[in-house]
């Protein structure tokens, strides 16, 4: 296993070109209305992918897909809830039907609620266990017969810092992540010699909507984490990482 440390200091200036390191790729996103997943799409497709859009709110999915296009990418967006197996299933099939393949998948639809052991409810806790984890499998478990059929592909699960340093108040969140990094770095090992490369980021405080209920927007706070779009910089990174090269974590910090 290699772990790679990045201490973030990523600056894109209007200069920047891409280089259309994804030309041609299929690449399905979850949780792609907002923040890490809406940025992600919108750099796979300058990149050259077709950026796969899927969320609950196809309202929220429809405006980054048209976000996409306005600035010449290819988008498609999927109302997709990752905790129905059925629909899971039945939207990759859609896609596979009509695009032949699928090269990436990014796990990155999630829920974050902060609550001590003595507040959490049960309700909470299995919402956690059901979407950041129970959902993530099941866009694994649905992709990867295909990836196996292709010979290759990858898959980017987006974990947390909380992972490697928990903090108080964190139970349901905590316990889905840890779950979610073992089931990562498990499929990692099961598939690095078919082809398939699986690697886990683990992103630092990130300035996302995860935050709203105890900050505000204007918080001084918000400007010492890292930006959505420097998180999607690194998911770009661990894309493009050959299974051969066995990576299996990214971290990175503000």
């Amino acid at each position: 296993m290699k772990l790679l440390i990045l201490l973030f200091a990523i600056k894109q200036t209007k200069n920047d070109k891409f280089k259309m390191l994804l030309k041609n790729k299929i690449a399905l996103i979850t949780g792609a209305s907002s923040g890490i997943g809406k940025e992600t799409t919108k750099l796979f497709a300058k990149e050259g992918a077709l950026a796969i859009l899927t969320a609950r709110s196809i309202g929220k999915l429809k405006e980054a897909e048209e976000e996409i296009k306005s600035i010449g990418g290819k988008a498609e967006s999927y109302s997709m809830d990752i905790t129905n197996r059925e629909q899971v299933k039945s939207t990759i099939e859609k896609i596979i039907e009509k695009h032949k393949k699928i090269d990436i998948l990014i796990n990155n639809a999630g829920i974050a609620v902060w609550n001590s052991i003595e507040d959490v409810s049960y309700k909470e806790f299995d919402n956690h266990i059901s979407i950041n984890l129970t959902g993530s499998f099941n866009c694994i478990k649905e992709v990867v017969p295909y990836m196996l059929k292709q010979k290759s592909g990858s898959i980017v699960n987006i974990i947390t810092s909380t992972v490697k340093n928990t903090k108080a108040k964190r139970v349901a969140y905590a316990a889905s992540k840890y779950g979610l990094a073992g089931l990562s770095n498990a499929v990692h090992e099961d598939l690095k010699d078919k082809g398939i490369s699986v690697v886990a980021v683990y992103p630092g405080k990130t300035n996302t909507d995860a935050h709203d209920s105890y900050m505000s927007k204007d918080d001084p706070k918000r400007k010492e984490m890292l930006k959505p779009e420097e998180v999607a910089e690194v998911v770009l990174k661990a894309a493009l990482t050959p299974p051969e090269k066995d990576i299996k974590e990214i971290a990175i910090n503000p």
